[in-house]
């Protein structure tokens, strides 16, 4: 669990979140696998040789990116 989670909480309510963290680990797997089938599929779109021909394509690859930097972000935190 990233330190993040329970920063600035005061003693009780960290550990609250820190059992309720460790409880939930069925569903923050699928969050996860959910959240890196959204990745591949970006990716996927992103290498698609349609989007070339698109006029804004350096604005779609910088919105792919950052889209998929999120993506991961969430997964770390969700991680154990």
């Amino acid at each position: 669990m990233k330190k993040s989670w329970t920063v600035g909480l005061d003693d009780q309510v960290a550990s609250d979140i820190t059992l309720s963290f460790k409880s939930s680990s069925l569903m923050r797997n699928r969050l996860k696998d959910l959240l890196l089938d959204k990745s591949k599929q970006s990716n996927t779109t992103a290498r698609s040789k349609t989007t070339y021909s698109n006029p804004n394509w350096a604005y779609l690859q910088a919105d792919n990116v950052g889209y998929e930097r999120a993506l991961h972000e969430i997964i770390e935190l969700i991680s154990e």
